[in-house]
């Protein structure tokens, strides 16, 4: 108490004598002594408009200067208010008798100086607030690049451009700029600048600074309510008496850190000042946005909900907060929050965010709204005008995207590589590849590492068909950085479409690397796999991709058509059914399923799906492909021609649609259009097994057998188990009179399908050669038991029939045999080989005159037929005899 009448009487003392001792005095360390200022208890209100109090007034006043009393009982006055506020006992001072015979003159500069006319000091004011029981305390002044609070609406923008060209390239090094096909939807981040977002550490503070100072309230003739309502503001700051947190170095390097990026050393000095000052709203905002950039988003949101629970007005940590959420692709709770930060105080920094939400949930509508509000408060800043230029090319409003962009262009002449990147992207769009190039080339020219235009000249290059030029590109991209995805996947991508299977596989390969969940990645290389017949490896890669996606149509029928090449029908229908439920309207999983009906010979449900696939999209090259070989199967050859013909237009290398077709020559007997078609498709594709079948079979047809042995054996080694291969063989090698190798590839057939007529009718002839006649007419007869698709295979029944009747001629049961060649020689009524048996059944019953039809019908086909020579010289001899038998017994 004794600290406090000394001070009451130096009070009344230098108002009689000189302001000058009063300045001195105000500036001693022992104005007030905290320990003897009483706690306000429970039950006394607190002071809502309690006055500033001056810790220092510093002027160089004249030595004549009078002053005015009325004005310094004012001031003292007020004074004295402020100490019955915090309970210091009302009679230490007298309001009413203090006279001043000096008067001060007080000119008030706009930083807070105090003047006389001499030289000028700058004055600091603190605030007594009855609260507490703390020292008064030099208000904080910050430094500009701070990292919390909200900064005020139309501040300063002059510095955005420069410290957004700073926040756009920290956030390059973790995900893709505007525009990028590998990019994410949005990129906001929360600078670490006060002039560039509407984050800033010195809200408060600047609102405190820009308030008249309290000794110029009476010369200035500011109303009671003016003043308290500045007071009104002032009492929005708690703890004045608190040890400012700007004279802690801690949190000063706190600061330095996070202005380097340096966030994880940032966090330990923020944690330092927090275990100091755990109440401190700034230092917890800032240390929550250092973990949100380190993506340490459970701490960041702890943080911010301590923050928020302490003060549930400020409008920061909602912001952050929302951005927090946001990234962790919490939508619904980042509206919220941005929503409920708005609220509290428009800000850029929220609009900015809340339209990142909007664009993520494809509202682009409500982004430009948002983007609009954004830069309605910063009408200059360049991020975002580029933002909102992204936004207007998802709407196609690819004019209002340039406009933006050239604006940015203006606005930020230190970031014009990146610009003219995202400008030439905006060209790529709308097809102006010159443009695209011409920005592209300019933004590479200004900055030759700029990898976001790499990337984009790359992927124009590939639009443009120039694969080389993108190739150097991703190259030097990899080679700024190893560990690019985008780069790594555009060179696989790129190896791949030129043919480069094994190179594109390398590239995948190190792309999943770094991205081992990446869908894209693992449904390229599972079509790599596919392609190099690494069956095992893409059902790998696409299990991995449905474990992570289950629902997902493209990996579905993707798997499908790997285990319908594998033969795993029942599997393949399985992934086609559940792709198709997901979506009814893929093409591509009807065609594919059709085809696994068409190889499991369910043809209606087969021509279903690949009628509604080519409906969808008629010029879908294999459904047509598919629906051609169907119908091929069914018989109805102009159909299947019709087919063929247009995927042919579709594609004329096509090696599927020239082999069917070529297979549909031979069935009509167009030997030489067969021939054509079959000899082009192995041009393309020289190891096509049905091709080589095919043709195989053609030349054993036409007499060629040399080469329809080449054909076969090539088809074999392809595929083994080739069973029409195999059949084919067969009746070559037995045409070739190589029994046993032709007896082996017919058992090879017959032991997995020992119903089918063609090898068994083959087989039966073979047996029939041999003189195995019992077995030969169980062969031959068991084919033409079990003969189906009769139309088509005529050809086999036939032969079927022919060699059994010369079975039947040879044991003697020449009756079965006729029946047998009546049938076959009215199908084929020129078979020299049945009219030549015929014959020799007539020429074995003595019916001479029938028998000598035949062999003059063989004779007229083929003059030097031999047998049918001899035979005839034997009908005739016989003949012959017979009528002299004749004559001899009527002569008798």
């Amino acid at each position: 108490m004794e600290q406090v009448r000394q001070f009451r009487r130096h009070t009344t003392s230098i108002a009689r004598n000189s302001s000058y001792e009063a300045n001195e005095f105000y500036r001693s360390p022992e104005v007030i002594n905290p320990m003897l200022i009483r706690p306000r208890r429970a039950s006394e209100p607190d002071s809502q408009a309690s006055q500033p109090f001056v810790t220092s007034l510093s002027s160089s006043l004249t030595q004549d200067s009078p002053l005015n009393d009325d004005n310094f009982n004012k001031s003292l006055g007020d004074v004295n208010n402020s100490l019955n506020n915090l309970n210091i006992n009302k009679s230490i001072i007298n309001n009413n008798n203090i006279n001043i015979n000096k008067k001060l003159n007080v000119n008030i500069n706009n930083n807070g100086s105090v003047s006389t006319g001499g030289a000028s000091t700058t004055t600091t004011f603190v605030n007594i607030n009855s609260t507490t029981n703390q020292v008064p305390v030099i208000s904080r002044k910050f430094t500009k690049s701070t990292f919390s609070g909200f900064s005020r609406i139309g501040g300063n923008g002059g510095n955005h451009n420069h410290n957004h060209h700073n926040h756009q390239n920290h956030h390059q090094q973790h995900q893709h700029q505007q525009y990028s096909s590998s990019s994410s939807s949005s990129n906001n981040t929360i600078s670490t600048n006060s002039n560039n977002t509407t984050i800033s550490s010195s809200s408060i503070d600047n609102n405190y600074k820009s308030e008249i100072p309290p000794y110029k309230m009476s010369s200035l003739n500011i109303s009671n309510n003016d003043l308290n309502t500045q007071n009104n503001h002032q009492t929005k700051l708690k703890k004045f008496f608190t040890k400012s947190k700007k004279d802690n170095p801690q949190l000063s390097k706190a600061h330095e850190l996070m202005e380097q990026k340096n966030f994880h050393e940032s966090i330990i000095y923020y944690t330092r000042v927090l275990d100091k000052h755990p109440g401190s709203y700034s230092a917890r905002c800032d240390r929550a946005y250092a973990y949100h950039q380190m993506f340490k988003w459970n701490s960041a949101l702890q943080d911010l909900g301590i923050a928020i629970q302490r003060h549930p007005q400020k409008p920061r940590a909602y912001a952050l907060r929302g951005e927090v959420y946001r990234l962790m692709e919490k939508f619904d709770m980042a509206m919220i929050d941005l929503s409920k930060s708005l609220k509290l105080q428009q800000n850029a920094f929220a609009f900015r965010a809340r339209a990142e939400v909007n664009c993520s949930l494809a509202k682009y509508a409500e982004a430009i709204s948002d983007f609009n509000s954004a830069l309605n408060l910063e009408p200059n800043n360049s991020y975002t005008l580029t933002r909102r230029s992204k936004v207007y090319c998802n709407l196609k409003l690819f004019p209002e995207a340039l406009d933006d962009l050239d604006n940015v262009l203006m606005l930020d002449p230190r970031n014009t590589s990146s610009t003219l990147a995202n400008r030439g992207e905006v060209y790529r769009l709308i097809g102006r590849f010159d443009m695209a190039l011409a920005d592209l080339n300019s933004a590479l020219e200004r900055e030759e590492n700029n990898t976001l235009a790499l990337e984009r000249r790359g992927a124009l290059f590939r639009q443009m068909g120039k694969n080389v030029e993108a190739l150097m590109d991703f190259d030097n991209i990899l080679k700024l950085n190893p560990k690019s995805v985008f780069g790594h996947k555009n060179r696989g991508e790129i190896y791949q479409a030129l043919g480069n299977l094994n190179e594109a596989l390398y590239n995948f390969d190190e792309a999943l690397k770094l991205e081992r969940d990446n869908l894209s990645l693992l449904k390229h290389r599972s079509e790599i796999h596919r392609l190099l017949g690494n069956y095992q490896s893409a059902i790998n890669d696409l299990n991995h991709a449905l474990s992570i996606e289950p629902n997902d149509a493209f990996l579905l029928r993707g798997r499908g058509e790997v285990y319908r090449l594998i033969q795993c029908f029942d599997l393949s229908l399985t992934d086609f059914d559940k792709a198709l439920e997901i979506d009814p309207g893929n093409a591509f999983a009807l065609t594919s399923r059709g085809e696994v009906y068409r190889m499991l010979r369910k043809g209606a449900e087969a021509l279903n799906d690949l009628d509604n696939a080519i409906t969808l999209i008629p010029n879908n090259l294999l459904a047509r492909e598919s629906r051609g070989a169907l119908n091929r199967t069914f018989r109805r050859y102009e159909e299947a021609l019709r087919d063929l013909d247009y995927a042919l237009q579709l594609k004329p290398s096509s090696v599927f649609a020239l082999a069917n077709r070529g297979a549909i020559y031979y069935m009509l007997s167009r030997y030489y259009e067969a021939q054509i078609d079959l000899d082009k498709a192995l041009e393309y594709d020289p190891n096509h097994a049905f091709t080589l079948e095919t043709r195989g079979a053609l030349y054993n047809t036409l007499g060629k057998y040399d080469k329809a042995l080449s054909d076969l054996d090539r088809a074999l080694s392809i595929e083994p188990e080739n069973s029409w291969a195999l059949c084919y063989r067969g009746e070559v090698l037995f045409t070739l009179e190589k029994y046993d190798e032709a007896l082996e590839d017919l058992n090879r057939v017959l032991d997995l399908q020992p119903n089918w007529c063609y090898p068994l009718s083959v087989r039966g002839a073979l047996y029939r050669s041999l003189g195995c006649y019992t077995k030969a007419l169980e062969d031959l007869t068991s084919s033409l038991r079990n003969a189906k698709d009769r139309a088509y295979n005529i050809k086999y029944e036939n032969k079927a029939l022919l060699n059994r009747g010369s079975v039947y001629r040879i044991i003697g049961k020449f009756d079965e045999a006729l029946i047998d060649f009546n049938k076959a020689l009215l199908r084929d009524p020129n078979n020299i080989f049945g009219l030549c048996e015929r014959s020799y059944v007539y020429y074995s019953l003595e019916m001479y005159d029938y028998a000598l039809l035949d062999i003059n019908v063989v004779l007229v086909i083929d003059p030097h037929n031999s047998f049918a020579q001899n035979l005839k010289s034997k009908v005739e001899f016989a003949q012959n005899d017979k009528n002299l038998n004749d004559d001899n017994k009527d002569n008798f």
